[in-house]
């Protein structure tokens, strides 16, 4: 059980456990996994020692794995107050998203999270469908202009109808244009991010003139240029039902403050970036995995034609394609975008009996629980069913978290779910995919949970 109250964990303290001890390296612990392998590691270390792990960092600094539902629950929600994302995190992020929601603390961060919600809750998020709806249906068409049996590769066209449908959900304008320079700049801004975050640039500060540094510092004044542009034409002009409108007209309920148009700047860049990456990634891995399972692909047509014939999915068609949402939740199972969220003590804990002391970093890992033998049956399989409702109300709770959990869980959750259910019914009822043979299929790590190399597929229209 764990310890909750200062109280408990004193009693708790004469018979505390003994943290089982990943050493690694003699001079540099294990960091050298933590960059090549990070996944792998944790892994390998959760399969020897069990679900709670101390790993040797660097000689006297340590880290800790938690890969039990329990144990996640207490971080994320029954004593969130002790725990903060760490700097190493906040820092990476802020290069591109300023103090944006996902990456501010404290104060600030309950301000804006106070503002913002309204916008995301499940009945603002449902208006929004019209806007999926038109983005989805576009996008058909170009697969459509295809020939019969093209090969292509699924995770940049994912990537790209993600952008498309979160920069026009979010401020009414589709950046995604391969040819246009703001989608070009967010992308080279995402991969620096990304870098910077997996330490590869970590001897590289942005004031160094390297030719990445400039090329970033470029693409980041032209997204702030351009966002900036758009809030401030949005002021004088026509709403157009967007969550930027519902961002300008936020006001804090226990304040009546506005947003600034920097915060407002910020948060617009936080939901691009979280937007259109994760659920990118995730409908990539969709396809990958309904491409090599062949009879849940079509049990899922048959379902999507069913209900759709040959219409774009709407939000009320949703709950008559039951498999869209299990497929897509299934899909975040096996390949969380978030495959692992860090967190930093503010002071000593206990979880479980395993003492930690303050200012530690905790790794609390979707990947690991989401296979957990001891919550899941056949985990390592792809079986939607599971997440048909009768299956779904006996999990434990933190037994799968794609969008974290507790108050700072992700706040376009109810976003993702609409988003992907609609995308993967309107592809499942127009395309059958193949994969392409010899291909290597590898999980990244850096940042979101994307397919390493791409997923190519053949791409072959259904007859209407």
């Amino acid at each position: 059980m764990i310890q909750a109250t200062a109280e408990r964990r004193s009693v708790a303290s004469t018979a505390q456990k003994t943290w089982p001890l990943v050493e690694g390296h003699r001079w540099w612990g294990c960091m050298g996994d933590v960059q090549r392998r990070p996944m792998e590691l944790y892994h390998n270390a959760w399969r020897e020692h069990g679900d709670y792990v101390r790993l040797r960092a660097l000689p006297g600094i340590y880290f800790y794995l938690l890969a039990h539902p329990d144990a996640i629950e207490y971080v994320l929600q029954h004593n969130h107050k002790n725990y903060r994302k760490p700097d190493s995190f906040n820092h990476s992020i802020d290069l591109l998203t300023g103090q944006g929601v996902i990456n501010s603390e404290g104060e600030l961060w309950r301000r804006q999270r106070r503002l913002m919600q309204p916008a995301f809750l499940k009945a603002s998020v449902n208006r929004l469908a019209p806007f999926m709806s038109e983005a989805i249906a576009g996008f058909i068409a170009e697969w459509s202009a295809h020939p019969d049996g093209t090969s292509l590769d699924v995770l940049p066209e994912m990537m790209r109808l993600a952008l498309k449908i979160a920069s026009t959900t979010l401020m009414g304008t589709d950046i995604s244009n391969d040819a246009d320079a703001i989608g070009r700049a967010y992308r080279l801004a995402f991969e620096y991010v990304s870098l910077k975050m997996n330490a590869r640039l970590m001897f590289q500060p942005l004031w160094l003139p390297t030719h990445r540094n400039r090329e970033f510092r470029r693409a980041k004044r032209l997204l702030d240029r351009v966002v900036l542009e758009l809030i401030a034409a949005r002021r004088g002009g026509e709403p157009k039902n967007d969550v930027l409108d519902r961002l300008l007209a936020a006001r804090d309920e226990e304040t009546g403050q506005s947003m600034s148009d920097e915060q407002i700047k910020d948060e617009a860049i936080t939901l691009l970036t979280a937007g259109h990456e994760t659920i990118g990634a995730s409908l990539a891995w969709a396809l990958y995995l309904l491409s090599i399972h062949p009879e849940i692909q079509e049990a899922f047509c048959e379902q999507a034609r069913r209900q759709l014939g040959n219409r774009v999915p709407t939000v009320e068609d949703l709950p008559q394609i039951p498999l869209a949402t299990a497929v897509f939740e299934e899909t975040m199972r096996l390949y969380p975008p978030a495959w692992g969220m860090p967190r930093e003590t503010i002071e000593p804990d206990v979880i479980n009996g395993y003492p930690i002391p303050a200012k530690a970093t905790l790794i609390t890992s979707q990947f690991i629980i989401h296979r957990h033998p001891d919550f899941w049956a056949e985990p390592d399989k792809f079986d939607p069913d599971r997440f048909l409702p009768e299956q779904a109300a006996e999990r434990h709770r933190y037994a799968y978290f794609p969008f974290g959990g507790g108050p700072r869980i992700c706040i376009g959750n109810h976003m993702a779910m609409l988003e992907g259910p609609m995308v993967l019914a309107a592809l499942a009822s127009r395309f059958r995919f193949t994969l392409v043979d010899g291909q290597r299929i590898e999980a990244d790590p850096t940042f979101t949970l994307r397919p390493k190399y791409g997923v190519q597929v053949v791409l072959r229209k259904r007859s209407t």
